[in-house]
């Protein structure tokens, strides 16, 4: 086997990797690129190979080219998603058993709400809180950092955490700051004096 044929071989399997690769990594085309590249390289150096030598393996060479990239197109777009590996890549929505757990936690920490506990350190706003004699990670749903030992009361979940408010201020609630439309016509870019030069 001279070296064209084996470079033609060669170039040719980087050509279809690259664009096995074009399918799962985002590259603007430029992956594209390199595949074309690398599978007209591979004619030339086909051509060079087999062209005068032995047109029967010339013709053999086109056609499995022609039959290799949409093999590889499919193959990345049907049977690698199909695959654990795939799923990985692709990122597949989890089944119903790998799930179960994490809506089980949900509801459990849903039926926390409106339970009284303790901080256990500062939450500013994260940190650590006892409710019902269990450490559970939290949040505080103001801007006001809530000191360790202080009376706090659950009042929504947000994600695996509890989101509290302390218990003296359970009654009132948190609100944003109220502007009237006279006070934001009012407001203008300040003026600052600059030197002349």
């Amino acid at each position: 086997m001279s070296d064209y044929s084996s470079l033609a071989i060669l170039l040719l399997l980087v050509g279809l990797a690259f664009i096995i690769m074009e399918v799962f990594i985002p590259s603007g085309g430029m992956i594209t690129i390199l595949s074309v590249l690398a599978i007209v390289a591979s004619i030339w150096c086909a051509a060079k190979a087999w062209w005068y030598t032995d047109p029967w393996m010339w013709w053999a060479y086109i056609a499995s080219v022609v039959l290799l990239i949409p093999c590889c197109i499919g193959g990345a777009f049907f049977l690698l998603p199909r695959t654990a590996l795939g799923r990985k890549f692709l990122l597949e929505a989890p089944s119903r058993e790998e799930v179960t757990p994490y809506l089980a936690e949900q509801e459990r920490l849903r039926q926390m709400v409106g339970k009284h506990g303790t901080t256990l350190t500062l939450l500013n706003p994260g940190g650590l809180v006892l409710v019902e004699r269990e450490r559970m990670h939290s949040e505080s749903d103001g801007m006001r950092l809530l000191e360790p030992d202080e009376d706090v009361v659950v009042v929504a979940v947000k994600g695996n955490r509890l989101v509290v408010r302390a218990a003296d201020a359970e009654s009132k609630p948190i609100e944003p700051p109220f502007v009237s439309d006279s006070e934001v016509a009012d407001e203008r870019p300040l003026d600052f004096d600059v030197p002349q030069s």
